[in-house]
């Protein structure tokens, strides 16, 4: 084992056994990004009740994610699909326990998801939606050539997730020795938090003590000085503001050395690393879904139902048509 062998190569996501960061530890509320969506992962039939990971809305259907959320790897590092049978996306910055308005993922595009000496790379998955989340447009992106200024100047970058908040096991040394799902202090949050703390692009420099393979395995990835996401904040946005503009970077990232609130390992802080895959290594992907899209709303047509409501009758149009709260479809019992 190599020199690291004390590190946490952790994801966030919160159905995971093995969880990351110091994450959104005491992290407050926080909306002012307007396109963090709660996703949750649930059997048939059921409705989740709790945020399962997070996600950022990019276009009314296309939301961005942690691949974790859908692969794991066997001991032979072979990538093996693990979804939940049913996955749904809630509005930007809901409740998480609002049921009303989820609206289902129909496609996935992955790309070279893998595993390394220092856990996962490349964890990023692009998602379809069955039909629009929310009337918005496009969000800004990273390029090659801005990450490039943005890590020159140490730039302060955030992260927003539906993730656990509060320290599973607060002063004791981690990772907690029981893992209790039913324990209140390991519940994601209802609505997104940020965590406390700076967080900064930086250069491999910046860490001495990385080096051989695992620098080399984080060579096409975006290192930041620490990671104070949580479990559950998996697949949320890590933003930056460039030129007055908050542009999208890559998911919350995954870390060594990390505490995790708890779920992960306590170490020298200056050891504590955070890494993303910036999103313009994946733009391929984005096209995929966008036409993806383009070539199947082009073939479907609008269709018309009649919703009542006591006296009340509503019609409704659109190419997978549902009735209001409240409403029923005319005809149905």
């Amino acid at each position: 084992m190599s020199r690291l062998k004390f590190f946490a190569a952790l994801s966030i996501l919160f159905v995971q056994t093995l969880t990351p960061v110091n994450a959104s530890l005491n992290g407050a509320i926080n909306l002012d990004n307007p396109r963090v969506v709660p996703i949750f992962g649930q059997r048939l039939g059921d409705v989740a009740s709790l945020a399962s990971w997070s996600g950022y809305l990019y276009s009314p259907r296309i939301v961005f994610s942690a691949a974790h959320a859908h692969y794991k790897f066997d001991e032979s590092g072979n990538r093996i699909l693990w979804q939940a049978p049913l996955i749904t996306v809630g509005k930007p910055n809901s409740a998480a326990s609002d049921k009303n308005v989820r609206v289902k993922v129909i496609k996935t595009f992955i790309g070279d998801y893998k595993t390394s000496s220092v856990g996962s790379l490349n964890d990023f998955i692009v998602y379809v939606l069955e039909e629009d989340l929310a009337p918005i447009s496009k969000g800004k992106l990273l390029t090659a050539e801005i990450l490039k200024e943005l890590v020159a100047a140490q730039t302060d970058v955030s992260t927003h997730g539906y993730g656990e908040f509060q320290d599973r096991c607060p002063g004791q040394p981690g990772p907690c020795k029981k893992m209790d799902f039913n324990d209140p202090k390991m519940m994601t949050s209802e609505l997104p938090r940020s965590p406390i703390g700076s967080i900064k692009l930086v250069e491999p420099s910046y860490f001495s003590w990385l080096v051989g393979v695992e620098k080399e395995d984080l060579a096409n990835h975006a290192l930041l000085s620490d990671n104070l996401s949580c479990s559950g904040d998996s697949g949320g946005p890590t933003t930056a503001i460039y030129k007055g503009e908050s542009i999208y970077l890559g998911t919350t990232p995954n870390g060594l050395n990390v505490r995790a609130c708890g779920a992960g390992i306590v170490d020298d802080p200056t050891k504590r690393l955070g890494f993303f895959s910036p999103v313009y290594k994946h733009l391929d992907l984005i096209k995929e879904a966008e036409e993806f899209i383009k070539s199947n709303t082009k073939s479907k047509s609008k269709v018309s139902i009649t919703c009542m409501k006591g006296k009340l009758v509503k019609k409704v149009s659109a190419i997978n048509p549902k009735c209001p709260k409240d409403y029923k479809l005319k005809g149905s019992a």
